[in-house]
């Protein structure tokens, strides 16, 4: 998946959590949902693509696991109990759904690292983002294809969200400017 997808659906997810539950509306800070929406992809990306690449070939690694989500999640809750401050649970939280939109299931072995061995799969169904990339501009002329349609959807939807996210701010940085005069 590419960023828009990450970023907007996990968005979409949050805001209508703090809808549902009004009484966690007030913790939730939408720039570090952002931010742990792409955290995996930031971790990952650097360590098993870039720095090691030759050890891990791979952009699913630690931060793909349950056990990164886990340690995450801790620390989180400890700063909430500790400084009622929730930005590190924004991350957790953001991270998780991004590894259930990367479909991590699908990779038993990097999900549950190190229960099931110290291995990680090697690479990933595209190999790396750049032929992601590529098979993405290679299919934009077919975006008609159902095939192709499902393909891009979720960047479509996500896509879609960061926009509604984005006038909704501007508006309301907009309207707190007209509230000073």
């Amino acid at each position: 998946m590419l960023p828009f997808a990450h970023i907007g659906i996990t968005l979409a997810l949050f805001y209508i959590a703090a809808k549902a539950f009004p009484k966690i509306r007030p913790h939730i800070s939408y720039w570090y949902v952002v931010i742990g929406s792409m955290l995996p992809d930031i971790i990952d990306k650097l360590i098993g693509r870039v720095l090691f690449e030759d050890i891990f070939a791979s952009g699913r690694i630690f931060a793909h696991t349950l056990l990164f989500v886990v340690v995450l999640s801790m620390a989180g809750y400890y700063l909430l109990r500790r400084r009622n401050d929730a930005k590190v649970l924004m991350l957790a939280g953001g991270s998780f759904v991004h590894i259930v939109l990367d479909s991590m299931w699908k990779s038993p072995q990097t999900l549950f690292w190190p229960l099931m061995g110290l291995g990680f799969g090697r690479g990933t169904e595209y190999g790396s983002f750049w032929t992601y990339l590529a098979v993405v501009y290679r299919n934009l002329g077919r975006i008609g294809d159902p095939e192709v349609l499902s393909m891009f959807m979720g960047e479509i939807v996500g896509l879609a969200v960061i926009i509604v996210f984005g006038l909704g701010y501007l508006r309301s940085r907009v309207m707190e400017g007209k509230s000073r005069r």
